[in-house]
């Protein structure tokens, strides 16, 4: 019923992610070897349901994991996974209307391309303060706030999928989390 006090009210994802969230945590743990017992009550939860790690960041336990994984996966098999620090993704890369590569600028400012499949996991918009940005666009009323996001939070992402038409959905539900007052 939280669900439905909130967001987008939609029946249809409620439905999916109440049956098959439990799976994925369970699929996290058993795959990560995670221990994701500690229960919390977050914000417009009436009772505590969220699975984290001990750590004192609550998304460590979980990116660190996977960052682990990929490490481990890049170390094994480097055609199948390659790990680039230090850079920003700065465009997609089509052809013929399919994404097919990333172009990305390193450090030292250096442009490179990589093609092959891309998987966009870059995160929110919740300090896009530009007045062009997401927020400006979807919630200008938050755009005075402060926010506990990250200065990287700018929706890049969501700005690369869209340039190349990418549907989007709900971003007018934004979490800016103006704890930071």
């Amino acid at each position: 019923s939280d669900c439905m006090k909130g967001g987008s009210k939609s029946p249809e994802l409620i439905k999916t992610m109440v049956e098959h969230s439990g799976n994925s945590v369970n699929w996290l743990m058993d795959n990560f070897d995670l221990d994701l017992s500690l229960l919390a009550r977050l914000g417009g939860h009436s009772a505590e349901r969220t699975h984290r790690g001990k750590e004192r960041f609550p998304g460590m336990t979980i990116t660190y994991a996977q960052i682990q994984m990929a490490e481990a996966i890049s170390k094994a098999q480097p055609s199948r996974c390659q790990i680039i620090n230090k850079a920003r993704a700065t465009d997609l890369i089509t052809k013929d209307g399919e994404v097919v590569g990333v172009e990305y600028t390193t450090k030292d400012g250096q442009t490179h391309k990589v093609y092959g499949p891309v998987i966009l996991a870059t995160g929110g918009f919740g300090a896009d303060f530009s007045k062009d940005g997401l927020l400006a666009k979807y919630r200008p009323d938050l755009l005075k706030l402060s926010t506990t996001n990250g200065e990287h939070c700018t929706g890049d992402g969501i700005k690369m999928g869209v340039a190349v038409g990418a549907d989007t959905v709900d971003l007018e539900w934004v979490q800016v989390h103006p704890t930071g007052l």
